[in-house]
């Protein structure tokens, strides 16, 4: 294949990724058929199975295509941590601090990560087989580990602390809020993604965090229960 015929490939599977990545999102795996998707690509049936060999593995790539941004971001905020700095926790706790913020803006950027983790988890089946061991499990790892140092060295209050619920907490309160959305006090949904919002979402997700791990609270933050 020549220069121009590999980069018109993948250009071509970079365009069915992104639409599948929205489609998958609104109607789930089971949902979209891959007739609906060709027609939405503009492109036929045998052309995406050309590039991607069929429905499941499509679905795979999908996910692994967003968890390749999520790792990236995790992978900066938690690897090569000193232990002087895990020690320290004030400096853990802006550490956490500007992680959580970066997966609230990675969200921001890509709305359908939430959506298409709420419609697989609605399906409640395994289809396809172990997507969350080979896309979601190596980036708990790499936040688990870093707390689990914190923890040994104390700077995490108490040893008993369940970390995963920790972070499975911090999921899904990170996804519900931008796929349901906060209510007012007339129990109309609102705009999650307005500045001041996503500031007060932020807040509070330090807040937990702090509190939770029994971390020293943000004295710049300003968020109250």
């Amino acid at each position: 294949m020549d220069a121009a015929s590999h980069e018109a490939a993948s250009s071509a599977v970079e365009r069915i990724l992104t639409i599948a990545t929205t489609l998958f999102a609104e109607h789930g795996y089971h949902g979209l058929s891959m007739r609906a998707l060709a027609a939405a690509v503009g492109l036929n049936v045998a052309t995406i199975h050309y590039h991607i060999s069929s429905k499941q593995e499509l679905y795979r790539a999908v996910f692994r295509r967003l968890a390749e941004r999520e790792r990236v971001i995790i992978a900066a905020y938690t690897q090569h941590v000193t232990d002087d700095d895990i020690a320290d926790p004030d400096a853990l706790r802006q550490r956490l601090n500007a992680l959580v913020d970066a997966l609230v803006d990675l969200t921001l950027e890509q709305p359908e990560i939430p959506r298409l983790w709420l419609r697989r988890w609605l399906e409640r089946d395994e289809s396809p087989m172990a997507l969350e061991a080979e896309v979601s499990l190596p980036l708990y790892d790499m936040a688990l580990a870093l707390l689990k140092r914190a923890q040994s060295a104390r700077t995490i209050a108490s040893a008993d602390v369940d970390l995963h619920l920790i972070l499975t907490g911090f999921v899904w309160m990170l996804y519900g809020y931008f796929a349901g959305s906060p209510l007012d006090a007339a129990g109309v949904r609102i705009d999650p993604t307005t500045p001041e919002r996503v500031a007060a979402f932020k807040r509070f997700l330090h807040a937990y965090t702090a509190r939770m791990l029994g971390l020293p609270d943000d004295p710049a933050g300003d968020y109250e229960p």
